[in-house]
């Protein structure tokens, strides 16, 4: 399944990978139809993967930061960001670490950058060891 939000486009890999190519300047009522979409199919889910192309984007709204700190992520997921110039990467980690520090993201969550999206569905592809279980 894949739809689009604005110049946003993101689609479905079964079972637990969410895609999605961001361009230009994202703007509020874009990321959260797009956010809303991610947090309807991952509901339930153990984890996911959130599989983002970030090449093509210039900037964000204000609306867009301040959806970002108005919404709840209850789903464990790691962030597959390929392709995200150094400002976008350092500005993506400031609000995840921002997000589990006031409780708006589980702890859980991870962020990880990659050059090409090759590496990122190598690093998709790695064996892991299974998440049940393993609570402290």
């Amino acid at each position: 399944m894949r739809r689009q939000f604005g110049e946003q486009v993101a689609w479905i890999e079964e079972p637990n990978v969410f895609a999605m190519r961001l361009s230009g300047e994202i703007d509020g009522p874009s990321l959260e139809g797009l956010l809303d979409f991610q947090s309807d199919w991952s509901a339930g889910k153990d984890h996911i993967f959130v599989l983002c192309d970030l090449s093509a984007v210039t900037g964000a709204t204000i609306e867009a930061r301040r959806v970002l700190q108005g919404k709840r992520v209850t789903t464990p997921m790691t962030h597959l960001c390929i392709g995200a110039s150094f400002t976008i990467r350092v500005v993506t980690e400031m609000v995840v670490r921002a997000a589990r520090f006031i409780g708006t993201a589980p702890r859980e969550m991870q962020i990880v950058f990659f050059a090409s999206e090759a590496e990122a569905r190598a690093y998709l592809d790695r064996p892991r060891p299974s998440r049940r279980g393993k609570r402290a």
